[in-house]
């Protein structure tokens, strides 16, 4: 097969355009500094004692060697406003998966309009020895289905990801691999994808690597004698699309209230258009401010 170049390595200062045509031609770029350093050392210290008393992984998806940790939001308000809601990354989700449609409403032709929302977010610490994963999409959860294209399809993508490194990140102590333009491929391929034919993550703490949920890609082989990886993991989907980690039982609402209302929508607490996620026919952001009942509007059926 032909792969494309290999994926590119920008900066978060890089035009949008230039990364948006990367992510459609790759599906994947690195991001160098997407995050300070001291901004990663500090969600991994609000995030450690989680990861500490992580069991030892017992399934097959994961080595037994890795450590986790789930429900981000809950533990690390650092991560959360500096990689979740990192402006390069929402205006990525924002460009690839808000979901227009146009319907009547009697004599009416009125637009709907559904904003991406996150899914799930995990810690992951992976020590010596750990095994690779197989490769595979992230979108298989949300049972997507994709036709072979040459060329870019919006309607095909349905998630975005971000994974930023907590430690340098190298093939040795298995950096996630993944094929670049297998976002492009269909589902029914007659032969899986091939190992040969990846590229491997090579990224410094505070270095990301973003990419399309249909991806193939998987950890990679932890061959050191006594390094550990340790990444943080972002993923976020269409807002008509069921959550994977569900953010409304993981976090409680008394830490949902100490986020600003942008982080709180991008949790889950707003409607997408028309109807989907109300509360007595209501905007689910009211939850979150009852005083503002008064003065919120209904949702029309």
């Amino acid at each position: 097969m032909t792969i494309p170049n290999a994926p590119q390595y920008v900066t978060k200062d890089t035009p949008l355009e230039e990364i948006i045509a990367l992510m459609k031609r790759d599906g994947a770029v690195f991001v160098r500094g997407f995050v300070s350093p001291t901004d990663v050392d500090k969600a991994y210290e609000e995030v450690r004692p989680r990861l500490d008393k992580s069991a030892a992984w017992k399934g097959s998806f994961f080595p037994e060697e890795t450590q986790k940790a789930p429900n981000l939001i809950s533990l690390s308000p650092t991560y959360t406003r500096t990689q979740m809601m990192h402006p390069l990354f929402q205006q990525l989700c924002d460009h690839f998966l808000v979901t227009r449609s146009w319907n009547w409403w009697g004599d009416k032709w009125s637009e709907s309009v559904s904003r991406p929302y996150l899914t799930s977010t995990v810690a992951l610490r992976v020590g010596p020895g750990a095994k690779p994963q197989p490769l595979h999409r992230d979108d298989y959860v949300h049972h997507n289905v994709i036709a072979e294209a040459a060329e870019f399809d919006y309607r095909s993508q349905i998630g975005i990801n971000v994974l930023v490194a907590g430690c340098k990140v190298t093939k040795e102590n298995g950096g996630t691999r993944f094929i670049p333009g297998s976002h492009l491929w269909a589902n029914d391929r007659p032969t899986p994808p091939n190992v040969a034919d990846c590229v491997y993550a090579s990224l410094e703490k505070g270095d990301a690597l973003i990419f399309f949920a249909s991806l193939y890609h998987g950890a990679g082989h932890n061959t050191t004698a006594d390094e550990y990886r340790t990444v943080f993991s972002t993923y976020v989907t269409r807002g008509y699309l069921r959550q994977e980690e569900n953010q409304f039982l993981a976090v409680p609402l008394e830490r949902v209230r100490e986020y600003d209302r942008e982080t709180q929508k991008f949790i889950g607490y707003a409607l997408s258009d028309p109807v989907c996620g109300h509360v007595e026919e209501q905007d689910p952001i009211y939850v979150v401010y009852p005083e503002e009942l008064e003065t919120g509007k209904s949702i029309h059926f």
